[in-house]
């Protein structure tokens, strides 16, 4: 029986001792970050980005996770994320409660405006495909579920008299997932459009030019403006001729901005210190995404944003006179 109480205590002694470094970190706060999918932009910079917040901000750990530019708003929103990457016109549409969301997500605020993010349609070089008019049967990937660049294909298709289901019951089809994959997808033979919302020139797409050969399709200006009318937190954007090397025609495609939000629950120190951190250390971030980072501009951090502004933030972009 003592051998007994002895191995008891013993295992008592044990639990206090392996959970007395938890005890010491109970005072570390842990930022969540969700991001995009491997193969973008997002998630390389996401990683940087947290990897320097844990660095340089004494008593935090944090995590960046792949993500879409309408889930992470939602994620947010349920305090299942302090920070998450999505556009400027995908926020706006949150807050009030427009689509793709079913209802107000008003726990969001603006952190940083960052690079313009361009939606893309590749098609193969050798493809007859001109139009997304010509998309009306073919196999089209537009992205995963929650994703930005998976809503504007739908509002593209729109503008055109086309949705998706139009399009599988043309005999076409409609496969969701990821950069990475919809590559995969057009090399192989399997895909006939690839569709994204990034950074120029995507990563994806330049793998694609290599082989098989890409080109991108653009709308006109009448089918443009019908777009506009539909998501008017789009712009009109031209992409330059030879972005992609062999293509050195200029087309006219959908554009918005890429935005990092925070939750409203994220305390105003807290924010302070995300976004002076953020880029006082901008020239090691542009070692991961050199043309991206060059492109967000401290200055333009609320460019094209149209939601509130986190106070922690909105004291920094105050103290350095770019908001009055």
């Amino acid at each position: 029986m003592k051998k007994r109480y002895g191995l008891v205590g013993l295992i008592a002694a044990l639990v206090i001792m392996l959970s007395a470094p938890l005890a010491q970190s109970a005072d570390q706060q842990f930022l969540r970050m969700f991001s995009g999918p491997e193969g973008g932009s997002w998630y390389p910079l996401g990683a940087a980005m947290m990897s320097v917040l844990e660095k340089k901000i004494p008593g935090i750990s944090t995590s960046n996770g792949p993500g879409g530019g309408v889930g992470n708003i939602k994620a947010i929103d349920a305090k299942r994320a302090d920070l998450g990457w999505t556009y400027t016109h995908t926020s706006y549409a949150a807050i009030k409660g427009l689509h793709p969301f079913d209802k107000k997500y008003e726990n969001v605020r603006h952190l940083m405006s960052l690079y313009p993010g361009v939606f893309q349609m590749a098609v193969r070089r050798d493809s007859s495909l001109k139009s997304p008019a010509d998309f009306k049967d073919k196999r089209i990937v537009p992205g995963v579920t929650g994703f930005t660049g998976t809503v504007i294909a739908e509002q593209v298709l729109q503008a055109y008299g086309l949705s998706f289901d139009s399009i599988k019951k043309s005999g076409g089809s409609v496969t969701f997932v990821g950069y990475a994959d919809s590559a995969q997808l057009m090399k192989d033979g399997h895909s006939d459009v690839y569709m994204a919302v990034t950074s120029l020139p995507q990563a994806t797409i330049l793998d694609l030019n290599f082989q098989p050969g890409i080109r991108l399709v653009g709308l006109d200006e009448a089918h443009m403006k019908k777009l506009l009318e539909i998501e008017p937190g789009l712009m009109a954007y031209t992409v330059k001729p030879n972005t992609y090397e062999g293509y050195n025609e200029p087309v006219l495609t959908p554009a918005t901005v890429t935005q990092i939000v925070i939750g409203k629950h994220v305390p105003d120190e807290m924010a302070y210190k995300i976004v002076k951190t953020l880029y006082d250390s901008w020239p090691e971030l542009a070692q991961v995404k050199k043309k991206d980072i060059e492109d967000s501009k401290p200055d333009q951090a609320l460019l094209g944003n149209r939601i509130e502004v986190h106070p922690g933030a909105l004291k920094y972009y105050k103290e350095k006179g770019y908001v009055k």
